[in-house]
């Protein structure tokens, strides 16, 4: 059973998308070709068989030596046969393969991640091809983390590990819920402070708008069509808000493990299944008239054309009428306060 992998490397884990579906990974190794040679050897060992074709994402801004070092690190483990993909590509082609895009459209990648907002402008001519320069600014999600933890340490007066994994998991339900109540440990006491969405936007909202002018800069070189966002740290409504008020846009956030279900579909592309092998069929002699002459070929000829404009017609009749894949989201009301576990 032939398959392919499309692999994602995250600044936390990796995510892995096969035919069978997405699945994130944790960080396993410190290297990326350790960690890819264990996904891989996990494979291998559940599906009886190594896979037939791999594709890994990487930054577009990886210079080409840092690529070449990987590409080595890999052959050193025994997977010379992996494709390079860049993210934004990727996330590019998972999005085109739900959406079809019209020929010479443009999309902008806006990916937020952990440790950076990196903007890439894509044209549609056949394939993605990058439109104008890449913007990054070096704000992410670790960036967030450290401002709602340095705000809710500045009314405690309380700094611990315990205090930050609270913080980060604040900051992640605020994108759903409207307060979050964080518990803090001062001495022997267990105390709670609330901090709204409102709160939480006025916190990080000069980070954010630097991003966003990252996005403006690029959008000028080549008006996009459509923004698509990608990383964690897009799932922050403000993100959206902001894009959509200064750009006046389309914003689309792509589903968690686009970028590897793009190298996923970039490695089946370039690793078709294989169709039946011909048949061939001896030629049957012409039947010859009372009169001795042939009977003319004509009649047969037209008869084929015939049906393959019928089987043609049927094909493309049940193309067009194949369902449209529903990209838009929909956004349930918020549940009410969200009360993180006590210490």
């Amino acid at each position: 059973m032939s398959y392919q992998v499309g692999l994602d490397l995250g600044s936390a884990g990796t995510t892995v998308a096969t035919a069978w579906g997405v699945t994130a990974v944790g960080r396993r190794w410190h290297t990326p070709a350790g960690e890819i040679a264990e996904i891989l050897d996990d494979l291998t060992a559940r599906c009886g068989e190594a896979p037939s074709r791999v594709a890994l994402t990487h930054p577009l801004s990886w210079p080409h030596e840092h690529l070449e070092q990987l590409r080595h690190d890999l052959i050193d483990v025994g997977r010379a046969d992996v494709l390079f993909v860049p993210a934004p590509h990727a996330a590019a082609i998972a999005f085109d393969d739900n959406v079809p895009m019209p020929e010479h459209s443009t999309i902008a990648v806006f990916d937020f991640g952990a440790t950076a907002a990196e903007i890439t402008l894509l044209r549609k001519q056949g394939v993605f091809l990058v439109a104008g320069r890449p913007e990054r600014v070096d704000i992410g999600g670790f960036d967030l983390d450290d401002l709602v933890v340095e705000h809710v340490t500045a009314k405690v007066r309380v700094h611990g590990p315990e205090l930050v994994r609270s913080c980060v998991e604040a900051k992640e339900l605020l994108g759903s819920y409207p307060e979050v109540r964080v518990p803090v440990l001062a001495g022997n006491e267990v105390r709670e402070v609330r901090l709204s969405r409102l709160e939480f936007e006025a916190i990080i909202r000069p980070s954010v708008e630097l991003a966003v002018d990252a996005l403006e800069r690029a959008a000028v070189q080549c008006g996009p069509d459509v923004v698509l966002l990608v990383g964690g740290s897009a799932r922050i409504p403000l993100v959206a808000n902001e894009i959509s008020a200064r750009l006046r846009l389309p914003v689309v956030r792509a589903p968690d493990g686009a970028a590897a279900m793009g190298a996923l579909l970039e490695a089946e592309r370039l690793e078709p299944a294989p169709s039946a092998a011909p048949v061939a069929h001896p030629p049957v002699p012409r039947e010859k008239t009372q009169a001795g002459q042939r009977i003319p070929a004509t009649p047969f000829i037209a008869a084929a054309f015939v049906a393959l404009i019928v089987v043609g017609g049927w094909a493309a009749h049940e193309v067009m009428n194949r369902p449209e894949v529903e990209t838009t989201s929909v956004q349930l009301a918020p549940p009410g306060t969200a009360v993180l576990p006590h210490i």
